[in-house]
């Protein structure tokens, strides 16, 4: 007769400690301030779908940068620098759009559906993919995490980072029910600064990167 053996305790105790440490290095990378949850705040203030649009969008890219660190970081490691300024150009891009005039009901109503959610992904997955501070996250913590860790814990991971990208966008969202049109505003205005600084941040450390690397 054949016997099953259930898993050890300590295997169970060992995968649920990976996927724990996985949800809190995925919540370090999502709700940290940035220029992700600038675009995602200006975004939800139309829905939370659109907030989320972008989160997903950057999940994804997210997903596209652990693929690339574990199989070329050796080959792309020489030109990470010149991100830093790839970022900043779709950063202040970017923040332009969102300072631009909403657009009225009757307009907004034919990019509120699926296409709008889809170029808000987009969005999401183009500053994801340029966007310093997730590269080189994915670069130090997510190498790390990679050669030490299992899939507990990238699935862990991924739920973190889900987790914000659903939660966050109806926080905005319901904030601009209860404040109204200023409120709407100010995030806007809001989110495009912190975008623009973002963005003059990281192309004065691609500056001073690309100065230390050409100079003697």
């Amino acid at each position: 007769m054949l016997k099953f053996h259930h898993p050890p305790l300590t295997l169970m105790i060992d995968a649920m400690y990976d996927y724990a440490l996985g949800l809190v290095l995925g919540l370090s990378l999502a709700v940290p301030p940035g220029p992700m949850n600038a675009l995602i705040a200006s975004e939800a203030l139309k829905s939370p779908m659109h907030g989320t649009a972008v989160g997903a969008g950057a999940m994804s890219a997210d997903a596209t940068l652990m693929v690339v660190t574990y199989f070329l970081y050796q080959l792309t490691k020489p030109y990470s620098r010149y991100v830093y300024f790839i970022g900043g150009g779709v950063m202040v891009y970017l923040a332009l759009l969102m300072l631009k005039p909403r657009a009225n009901p009757r307009t907004g109503a034919r990019v509120s559906g699926l296409g709008g959610m889809l170029r808000n992904y987009a969005k999401g997955y183009a500053l994801g993919l340029t966007n310093p501070y997730q590269v080189g996250w994915w670069l130090s913590a997510g190498l790390t995490l990679m050669s030490i860790m299992g899939f507990m814990s990238i699935a862990g991971l991924f739920t973190g980072i889900l987790a914000w990208i659903l939660t966050y966008p109806l926080a905005i969202h319901a904030g601009k029910r209860y404040l109204g049109g200023k409120y709407e505003y100010a995030v806007n205005l809001a989110s495009a600064i912190a975008i623009i600084g973002f963005a003059a941040y990281f192309i004065y450390i691609g500056l001073n990167l690309l100065t230390n690397t050409v100079l003697p």
